[in-house]
């Protein structure tokens, strides 16, 4: 079985894919660690920022968002349908 994800792409990310939206396929139990790996490979090094290889979770700097939620887990499970979105936290003073 397959999963199918949509990707919405913000700030640097969409300058690095070239694109806003992209649907990715993915293994049944992907998770969004998965993910991330792929858009590495397909992607480069922008995607590499992502996460922290310290702490194994989503870097502080960037924002990845499922179905409307903060993600910071790699195991967070996927499922079709699901919507992601990466970017960059806003804040302002």
């Amino acid at each position: 079985m397959v999963v199918q994800v949509k990707i919405l792409f913000h700030a640097m990310f969409k300058e690095a894919a070239g694109t806003r939206e992209i649907t990715e396929e993915l293994s049944d139990n992907a998770t969004v660690g998965e993910m991330l790996d792929k858009l590495v490979r397909k992607y480069g090094k922008d995607f590499k920022t992502i996460v922290d290889s310290k702490t194994g979770q989503v870097n502080a700097d960037t924002l990845v968002m499922l179905n409307g939620l903060s993600v910071r887990e790699l195991d967070t499970p996927l499922k079709s349908n699901d919507l992601i979105m990466i970017s960059v936290p806003v804040g302002g003073g």
